[in-house]
């Protein structure tokens, strides 16, 4: 063995040996570097998409990068529920009617009355941590609320959660919901009282049409509302020319916001007689470019309602408001 390794040649096959060893480390290096930025920009990715509002999205819920009061398991089992860590995140994500859950270890995230602004005072808020409501939407939140003066360090602040949302706001007169629930901060038991409360908030205001016989609910946002009056035109395409057959009324409700120069989303009712509409569906007249017909959004024995089709093609602001509205189906027929 000793002769083996002294040998010229042995000597010769090692040192190609660890030559070749080198060379592998040396140039897989970078491929193994790649694949690790591959994997790491995939994770980002996931992480990303997940950090995103869904149309599935109930809550946004603001809380420590440390950890909050509802488990991370608890969280994982409501997707519906989105976690953020940070005020940018948070306030990024209210161009929509969602709940805002704020956990009490990230109260100090929020700049001070940001809570009390457009558009998020008037959505549902939830204080998790506390079951004391008057102290946590007051002390710890800063929401307008009168009453008498407490000596906060000689009260028990139990666990729980706490509730807020307007239900009525003029320039006189407010009025809110606000409940504190001492049960356990489970993320089922607060998404059940705050997607109730969400639900109503998307119909507190109410336009009611006599003349036509129906009626649309609204947020608390849109009070002082305007309405518009337009009409639709039904085509027939009679040789190669664009023929009015048809028309009728169309109702625009207007955000209060909107402005000529800065325009907001519509929400536009249009009206039919019950033969205006079975001609259309039986494709007697067609009404614009768009290949789809209207969606019918109620009926009553004369008249039925309906949103134009590609109502929002443009994308304006407040588009995807207009949309959460209508998912609550916000028109009776009377």
């Amino acid at each position: 063995m000793n002769r083996l390794i002294q040998s010229k040649k042995f000597r010769i096959f090692l040192l190609l040996l660890i030559v070749a060893g080198l060379g592998i480390i040396i140039y897989g290096m970078p491929a193994m570097i790649m694949k690790n930025k591959s994997v790491n920009n995939v994770v980002t990715k996931q992480n990303a998409a997940s950090n995103q509002l869904t149309p599935d999205t109930k809550a946004v819920y603001l809380m420590p990068p440390t950890g909050g009061q509802i488990t991370e398991e608890d969280l994982n089992a409501h997707p519906e529920i989105l976690p953020v860590y940070d005020f940018a995140s948070l306030s990024s994500k209210t161009n929509r009617y969602v709940a805002i859950w704020i956990d009490k270890d990230a109260v100090d995230l929020l700049p001070e009355r940001w809570i009390n602004q457009k558009p998020q005072k008037y959505y549902p808020i939830v204080l998790v941590g506390y079951s004391n409501a008057l102290y946590s939407m007051r002390e710890k939140l800063y929401l307008p609320i009168s009453g008498p003066k407490v000596d906060w360090s000689k009260q028990k602040l139990g666990p729980g959660f706490s509730v807020w949302m307007i239900e009525k706001e003029t320039p006189n007169e407010r009025s809110a919901f606000m409940k504190g629930y001492a049960r356990p901060a489970t993320a089922e038991r607060i998404l059940e009282v705050s997607s109730e409360l969400l639900k109503k908030s998307l119909s507190i205001v109410n336009y009611k049409n006599a003349q036509y016989g129906f009626s649309f609910s609204l947020p608390l946002s849109w009070q002082g509302y305007s309405i518009v009056k337009d009409k639709w035109y039904g085509e027939n395409l009679v040789q190669g020319s664009n023929v009015v057959v048809e028309q009728g009324p169309t109702i625009l409700i207007r955000h209060p916001e909107w402005k000529p120069q800065n325009p907001r989303q519509d929400i536009p009712i249009m009206i039919f007689t019950i033969e205006q509409w079975n001609a259309l569906k039986k494709g007697k007249f067609c009404i614009g470019a768009a290949p789809v017909n209207p969606t019918e959004l109620g009926r009553n024995s004369r008249y039925v309602f309906a949103l134009p089709a590609r109502y929002n093609f443009a994308l304006p602001i407040g588009f995807e408001e207009v949309e959460e509205i209508l998912e609550n189906h916000p028109l009776k027929a009377f």
